[in-house]
């Protein structure tokens, strides 16, 4: 029996039943599945495009992905006041 690629773990690196739990995990934990997915495909593509990406590249990965919250914790903030004063 043949199998097909999984297509997840070619994105993020990590197999479709495991990306379930690690959804599962992000929304008990309050976490933005969208941005844990983010996350996970640029360490993904660091270390696809090296054999293991450095210290600093992780963490360059992850100051980017929290710059992402805050300035989406900034729009939501502002959005949700100028809707109320309305």
């Amino acid at each position: 029996m043949r199998k097909a690629l999984d297509n997840t773990f070619i994105q993020y690196g990590i197999r479709k039943e495991d990306m379930a739990l690690v959804e599962m995990l992000a929304r008990k934990h309050g976490l933005d599945f969208d941005w844990v997915q983010a996350l996970l495909k640029s360490l993904h593509a660091e270390k696809v495009k090296n054999e293991e990406p450095d210290d600093k590249t992780v963490e360059r990965i992850i100051e980017s992905a929290l710059e992402r919250v805050r300035k989406s914790e900034e729009l939501s903030f502002y959005g949700a006041s100028a809707k109320k004063k309305s």
